[in-house]
């Protein structure tokens, strides 16, 4: 039996997904990071790791390569996001077209099971790794389910490891060393699925696995995959603590109220961290109460983590979005201020994407302020909007999100923020840089999409 395993990629042609210069070569090289931007998919990799020994299996990263699809396979497994779901419904349909059983899983899949339904054979609900064995024996016996419910309850320390031998090229990945210490996110914001993709049970890993499987693994950087590592601050301790004699770099994610715990703080420097990615989101408190994110962030106490954090020297990948409702025009500024202000060494700016599945999604539903649900449109590019705002246009979003581009990521704004936070020398310094630099390529990247896409609309 012949299993293919597939991420798409977010639309049916190729794009440029990194843009490289010179600096940018010598800065990869020095972090020891490869040539793309995005690490490999740990969902497919972990239903490869529970697939029977026996099965042969095929794994397509389609932002890596090209889909064969006159290679025979008897399986196909399809990762769906929501801005990938109508790539990943055409390769579905394609491949039952040539006699193939397609499975869907992934978040999209998950809170949109009876669309995805209509592209497959079978539909995953939740996790999957608990459903796959029973879904490839199903197949075998000719009696595949339609849908096949995967839970939030997977014991993590029963879990294996996931399996990386699939991967035809994994020093293309910006790092192999990938790995997860925890999975679900009790918060429940209302603009987030991480509680429909992971549950919102709070679970963990044994520190001494999460050790044996980064040590297994080659790699300069490594990066933590879970949607929120600190939230058990106890665990996080024991975690950073193993973490010191393994002389690593390292990257992930905290709710800021974990970093109220100063032990923890310096636990995060010590153990390598070189990038910390922090959910502020909004600087508004009533912003954050309308999202339910004021039970971890408190617009107030900001300015006194974030120099908590710098005082150990950890540079900060701090995220916002904007274009909630209580946003006006007056936001832009107002980030620009804060993030130059503070130093906040790597600004990650997102507009808001009320995604199916989150509360918003279903707010703005009732409300008649979705605008389409053509999921490909799905993503951060300002001057798309898929819902309408109530106190901001697609034009206000669009030349906001660009005048933040153009302030934040300029080399010269880069530099000075890290000079003034006094961001780690050199690996700290040197990722700010990098990530900069990459923003300000993607961000072109975005829009000259964008401008294809209207052309080709037009004609």
């Amino acid at each position: 039996m012949k299993i293919t395993l597939i991420y798409p990629r977010p639309t049916d042609t190729p794009q440029k997904l990194f843009s490289s210069t010179p600096l940018m070569n010598v800065l990869k090289s020095f972090l020891g990071l490869g040539e793309m931007n995005f690490t490999p998919p740990l969902s497919l990799l972990m239903l490869a790791a529970v697939t029977p020994p026996e099965v042969q299996i095929r794994f397509v990263d389609e932002r890596l390569d090209e889909i064969n699809f006159d290679e025979p396979t008897d399986l196909v497994g399809i990762s769906v996001l929501t801005k990938m779901a109508p790539r990943a419904y055409r390769i579905a349909d394609e491949f039952r077209r040539r006699g193939s059983a397609v499975v869907l899983g992934g978040v999209h899949a998950s809170v949109m099971p009876q669309e995805a339904r209509t592209h497959a054979d079978a539909v995953v609900v939740g996790e999957g790794e608990k459903a796959w064995a029973q879904i490839i024996s199903d197949f075998q016996r000719g009696a595949l389910e339609p849908i096949y419910h995967g839970g939030h309850d997977a014991d993590l320390s029963q879990l294996p490891r996931p399996r990386r031998d699939v991967i035809p090229h994994p020093e293309r990945y910006v790092t192999g060393k990938v790995v997860f210490a925890s999975r679900g996110c009790p918060n429940g914001c209302a603009f987030c699925s991480a509680g429909t993709a992971v549950g919102k049970r709070y679970r963990t890993r044994p520190v001494h696995q999460v050790i044996d499987e980064l040590n297994s693994l080659p790699g300069k950087f490594a990066y933590f995959a879970d949607d929120n590592l600190g939230w058990d601050v106890q665990y996080a301790k024991a975690l950073f603590n193993a973490l010191v004699p393994l002389k690593i770099r390292w990257a992930g994610e905290l709710s800021l109220s974990a970093l109220e715990d100063v032990e923890l703080v310096e636990l995060l420097a010590r153990s390598g961290c070189v990038a910390l990615g922090v959910g502020f989101e909004s600087l508004s408190p009533q912003v954050l109460a309308a999202i339910r994110k004021n039970q971890t962030n408190d617009p107030a106490r900001y300015p006194e983590l974030v120099r908590r954090l710098h005082h150990f020297g950890i540079p900060i990948l701090g995220h916002f979005i904007i274009g909630f409702d209580g946003d006006d025009a007056t936001i832009f500024d107002a980030l620009i201020d804060f993030i130059t202000a503070n130093a906040i060494e790597m600004p990650s700016i997102a507009t808001l994407i009320p995604y199916p599945g989150t509360t918003l999604y279903r707010q703005f539903d009732r409300e008649g302020r979705i605008l389409h649900k053509d999921w490909s449109l799905y993503d951060t590019i300002a001057d798309n909007l898929v819902y309408q705002p109530k106190q901001l246009d697609a034009k206000q979003l669009a030349d906001g999100y660009v005048r933040l581009a153009q302030k934040l990521y300029s080399t010269r704004a880069a530099l000075g923020r890290v000079a003034r936070a006094h961001t780690a020398f050199p690996t700290g310094a040197v990722t700010a840089v990098h990530y900069n630099l990459t923003s300000s390529a993607s961000v072109k990247q975005d829009f000259q999409a964008m401008d294809v896409m209207r052309a080709k609309a037009v004609a």
